[in-house]
């Protein structure tokens, strides 16, 4: 197999369509389907069968991935060398975080990075946990951050620190309660709950199941975010995570952590293969001290 026909490979296995490769390759849809149609030709077998409108793997694609999603990277990693090469900029910060850190939490700490380094430059997204492991993996970005994650093979960690999971609630519905609430003190109450909530809804449906508790679901937001600005509308209460009960939006929630606390850790992830450099290290320990969790 070619290098281009490798990259095609592994962009169509890894978003499950001709499209999605595609555009995130930034080439036509036809130029992929040639190039995947000739390299099946090649190889002699089918690497995909179409499924409900869904490209599925074969179990020989499935082989192939293993063997060439190193040579990927290290495309990967060689482009990148060859962009910093072309572009030096010692300067220069490509970071990635989940959603709950973007909000206030990581922009205020660039914002008070750059007071004291004005001449740095910041290269900052967010992402679901999963893309974002795959930037770090595919060197996109050098430095990411993450409530809780799971090990990763190829991903080291580093605590940063450390949160809580909180009850947020607009209509005073816990005002004359103690300062840490427990988890019978929410049944009966109108409750937003998260879906597909990831590490942090893991340690949520733990408690739950420990101290038998259901809650009254009335609806049902995509992200804590969300779910933080249903509540500040007067939906009822949610369990979101801390650094998003501090964030603005909609309203004035109040919150109050439980009793025993729900804590969680935020850690700074980046690729084995790439150790951070000093700038990093140094970003790192910035971050640490001026973060508010």
């Amino acid at each position: 197999m070619k290098l281009r026909q490798i990259e095609i490979f592994n962009a169509v296995y890894s978003s499950g369509s001709i499209s999605s490769a595609a555009r995130a390759l930034a080439v036509a849809q036809p130029t992929v389907s040639k190039i995947l149609k000739h390299t099946e030709d090649q190889l002699g077998f089918l690497l995909f069968q179409r499924s409900k409108g869904r490209l599925v793997a074969t179990s020989e694609a499935n082989v192939l991935y293993k063997e060439t999603k190193s040579i990927y990277r290290q495309i990967a990693k060689l482009n990148n060398t060859v962009d910093n090469l072309k572009n030096p900029d010692a300067g220069k910060f490509r970071i990635v975080s989940v959603a709950a850190l973007g909000l206030e939490a990581l922009p205020k700490v660039i914002q008070k990075y750059r007071a004291k380094y004005k001449e740095t430059r910041f290269i900052y997204q967010t992402h679901h946990y999963h893309n974002l492991v795959k930037s770090l993996l595919d060197y996109d970005k050098d430095l990411g951050f993450a409530l809780n994650p799971p090990p990763r093979e190829g991903i080291k960690q580093i605590p940063t620190g450390e949160g809580e999971l909180v009850c947020i609630y607009q209509n005073g519905e816990f005002d004359n309660f103690p300062e840490r609430l427990k988890f019978n003190d929410l049944e009966g109450h109108d409750f937003v709950s998260i879906e597909a909530s990831g590490p942090l809804g893991d340690i949520l449906s733990e408690r739950m199941t420990r101290e038998d508790s259901n809650f009254n679901s009335k609806i049902i937001a995509q992200t804590y975010f969300v779910a933080r600005n249903l509540v500040g509308l007067g939906s009822g209460i949610a369990i979101v995570d801390s650094i998003t009960a501090k964030s603005a939006g909609p309203g004035s929630p109040k919150y109050k952590g439980f009793n025993p606390p729900m804590k969680f850790a935020v850690k700074a992830l980046y690729a084995e293969e790439r150790p951070l450099s000093n700038l990093y290290q140094d970003f790192l320990e910035f971050l640490k001290e001026n973060i508010e969790l």
